[in-house]
């Protein structure tokens, strides 16, 4: 079985990471609640890759996002 890295973030809660997804020399990291798995978090590692950093705008997060659905859109688009 796979362990699964988990962090801490400002809210004091913790969150699963799901994946990392480098963009442009980036690397953005998706995460879900431990305890909540329908709230969704979209952060980025520092250029050290030492701190995750909240996003700069809202444009940044849609790209996030979007490099997300398009890697998973199979999974996401699949019918029960």
């Amino acid at each position: 079985m796979k362990e699964i890295e988990t962090v801490v973030l400002e809210d004091n809660k913790e969150y699963a990471i799901m994946d990392t997804i480098p963009i442009d020399g980036v690397k953005y990291i998706y995460m879900c609640q431990v305890d909540n798995a329908q709230a969704l978090c979209i952060r980025k590692l520092s250029s050290d890759e030492k701190n995750i950093l909240g996003l700069s705008s809202e444009e940044e997060f849609q790209m996030a996002l979007q490099a997300y659905v398009t890697k998973y859109k199979s999974i996401l688009t699949e019918e029960s």
